[in-house]
């Protein structure tokens, strides 16, 4: 999803108290549920009907069980999924609105953890993408708009046992779930800093003034605007999880997160840079556009004032009296014209030798 300033949202919203919660959002995927289920010794994937009766009955204690939805389309699924963990009819409302706040809210034994990401495509676009984490004790449900491959490095992580995650359980891998969206951020804001700073040289350089370079800036601020949304609040909300009492983050699991932290921690320093970048582009912009105008004000000033003696000489000449000698000279119309000539010169070479 392109951020908020070019999309419009659906007229429903969900700010009201109700028995059911509508997906608000711009995207129209249809709700697929892919089951992944893991342990030390077996890893297997298969796709789950949205017509089943009850999701829990698929889950086995024995693995940790990783529910990928993608597609919120299908509210009445959405919900079933979230009050089947024991979670809250508002919850789901939570995640059916990707305009609801960054929030992590612990309950007894579970986690729910609503989160954007921010990505740039070839085209150099900002999307964004509302993501919604459940965590239980041995399960992980994964709510997404669309079907973007948002998380197929865990799956790749998965396959390739990183860290060990298969013999662990769902803490890790809510590690790397968040390590990919936290990821996407520290690229997203990296990647803002770099096009302000293109934008900075060719703002400098004097070949290139010529561009109009505003509504490039402008477009900067809106992304750098939308990766400070999605990723401010996450500075204030992440300790809970480093404080967690739910039992589902271990104590060997603290140096991942405490990572995780650093790398929030670098996002909202980069974004601090971004916002004193923009502060300055825009001074620039204003100081160069400044700095044209005068410039073209200079050269009408000049030309006004070689015209100026010119337009008097001819005034003079040109005014309607009986008894004028100039009339009668032989060669007064080549006389005028040498006159003409001649200030016209002086008048450029004086303006010429004070550095007009």
């Amino acid at each position: 999803m392109t951020h908020s300033a070019n999309k419009k949202h659906k007229k429903k919203n969900n700010h009201r108290l109700s028995d059911k919660y509508d997906y608000v959002g711009v995207h129209d995927t249809e709700t697929n549920i892919r089951l992944t289920q893991y342990n030390e010794n077996v890893l297997h994937t298969k796709n789950v009907q949205t017509t089943e009766s009850r999701f829990s009955k698929l889950t086995h204690p024995d693995v940790v069980n990783w529910f990928q939805i993608s597609g919120l389309t299908d509210s009445d699924v959405i919900t079933r999924i979230v009050q089947e963990c024991g979670l809250n009819n508002l919850d789901a409302k939570d995640i059916l609105t990707p305009q609801h706040i960054i929030k992590i809210e612990e309950y007894h034994k579970r986690l729910l953890l609503i989160l954007n990401s921010s990505y740039y495509d070839e085209n150099n676009e900002l999307h964004s993408e509302h993501i919604s984490i459940v965590v239980t004790e041995n399960i992980v449900i994964t709510f997404t708009e669309s079907n973007n491959p948002v998380f197929d490095r865990v799956m790749d992580a998965l396959k390739d046992d990183l860290l060990h995650i298969r013999k662990r359980g769902t803490g890790l891998l809510l590690a790397f779930l968040l390590n990919t969206i936290v990821v996407n951020l520290v690229e997203s804001a990296s990647k803002v800093q770099e096009l302000l700073e293109e934008i900075e040289d060719q703002l400098l350089d004097t070949d290139a003034q010529k561009k109009n370079f505003g509504s490039d800036i402008q477009q900067r601020r809106r992304d750098y605007m939308v990766i400070r949304k999605n990723s401010q609040p996450l500075k204030e909300q992440f300790p809970k999880l480093l404080r967690s009492e739910s039992g589902l983050i271990t104590p060997d699991m603290l140096p991942v997160y405490t990572d995780l932290s650093d790398q929030i921690q670098f996002i909202i320093q980069t974004n601090e840079s971004n916002r004193d970048i923009i502060s300055s582009l825009v001074d620039l912009y204003i100081s160069n556009n400044d700095m044209r105008m005068n410039a073209i004000m200079k050269q009408l000033t000049v030309v006004s004032t070689l015209f100026i003696p010119l337009t008097f000489l001819v005034g003079v000449w040109g005014m309607n009296f009986a008894f004028m000698p100039e009339l009668n000279w032989p060669h007064g119309y080549a006389i005028a014209w040498l006159a003409i000539f001649v200030v016209g010169g002086l008048t450029w070479y004086f303006m010429k030798r004070k550095g007009y």
